[in-house]
């Protein structure tokens, strides 16, 4: 990975927020909100927009003038490249000595950035997160926790080959991690945190949990790229494998978990919601495959792969869809430029924020936790 040039020096005690954006308007005023209201006052904000048109620049421009004691920028992408390109670019523009990722339709509580700080001091670690509070996009009503339970903090870092604990709105790191390390893989568009994390921990990291729930992350969002749930267990499979045997795991351990988180992709492709537009039968065979070619003992892998082969091969296939009036497909279709969805004759591709596995597990953090830290670190 190429050496990262940043365009300033580092400033003590300073944290950078860095917000990349796409088609928020609607959340992105909540987020800064709660950025102003952090009890840590020592912050700037880059704000990077994703090639979209709307009000975004305007309520970046109008908080800048409303808190002229911090530096606020707000930046642009020509095209649309993805929420790793843009956070990239504000990497290199960053004068904090750490760095808080926020997503614009997510918001924290006013003990985030304070209760992350003294995490890392206090843990000597170099990335930290917390537990998010899961919400529903309209009613706002809780739906649950995503992080990791008891079993999964003793099993770090090979609990990350079977499930993406780590949300980057929680996380704060130094920003020696993104000298050290390097920007983010801008190539995938699902799972690009996790392969970070799985890099960070190539580089030996160290990274710390923050007990209790400072972050609100947002569900069911029309953009979110969590709507297609088969595909982002797959990802996280494939992803995992990469890193087989990385600095401070175990290679057979690490085999074990992804050839289950293969098979578990392989679950949600049956399982699965039917309106997730990722979802598809076909890919089970071969989700089933990896898992047994990584854990030759499960002969029971093999088998279910060649019934489903054979079931698949049975199917009738689907019909064309219709061919739409030219007069309708303008309307149908978006530029592919943007980088949003397309339907029709092209290929499908969806802006994808950021992976987060769908809320299929809760993790057993009580109320009583919430707002609380510890010291408790990760091995």
């Amino acid at each position: 990975m190429a050496k990262v040039e940043f365009s300033h020096a580092a400033t003590s005690g300073l944290v950078t927020v860095v917000i990349p954006t796409y088609r928020a308007d609607d959340y992105i005023g909540e987020a800064l909100t709660t950025i102003s209201r952090q009890r840590f006052p020592n912050w700037e904000l880059i704000v990077v927009e994703d090639a979209s048109q709307g009000k975004t620049e305007g309520i970046v421009r109008q908080f800048a003038k409303d808190h002229p004691d911090h530096r606020v920028i707000y930046l642009r992408n020509e095209k649309n490249s993805g929420p790793s390109h843009s956070r990239n670019v504000a990497f290199q523009e960053a004068r904090g000595e750490f760095i808080a990722l926020l997503d614009a339709d997510d918001r924290w509580l006013d003990t985030h950035l304070t209760a992350a700080l003294g995490q890392l001091r206090e843990q000597q670690a170099d990335l930290v997160y917390s537990t998010v509070l899961l919400t529903e996009d309209i009613t706002e009503q809780l739906m649950g926790l995503w992080g990791p339970d008891y079993q999964e903090l003793q099993d770090f870092p090979h609990a990350l080959f079977t499930r993406n604990t780590i949300t980057p709105s929680a996380t704060v790191m130094r920003r020696s991690v993104i000298a050290d390390v390097g920007l983010w893989a801008t190539n995938l568009r699902l799972c690009e945190d996790l392969d970070y994390w799985l890099r960070c921990l190539g580089e030996g990291k160290k990274f710390g949990y923050v007990r209790g729930c400072h972050c609100l992350y947002r569900q069911n969002r029309a953009e979110a790229a969590t709507k297609n749930k088969c595909a982002v267990q797959e990802s996280v499979a494939r992803v995992a494998e990469r890193y087989i045997g990385v600095a401070g795991t175990r290679e057979s351990t690490c085999r074990n978990r992804i050839s289950r988180t293969f098979a578990r992709a392989a679950r949600f492709h049956k399982q699965g919601d039917s309106r997730d537009p990722s979802r598809d039968l076909r890919k089970i065979p071969a989700l089933l495959i990896k898992a047994w070619k990584l854990r030759p003992k499960r002969l029971d892998y093999l088998v279910r792969a060649a019934w489903w082969s054979l079931l698949n091969s049975c199917r009738k296939p689907a019909e064309p869809p219709a061919q739409l009036p030219v007069s309708l497909q303008s309307g149908m279709m978006w530029s592919a430029s943007s980088g949003a969805a397309t339907r029709g004759p092209t290929n499908r591709s969806v802006p994808l924020p950021f992976c987060m596995p769908p809320a299929t597990r809760i993790s057993a953090r009580t109320p009583s936790s919430i707002g609380s830290t510890s010291d408790v670190s990760n091995r």
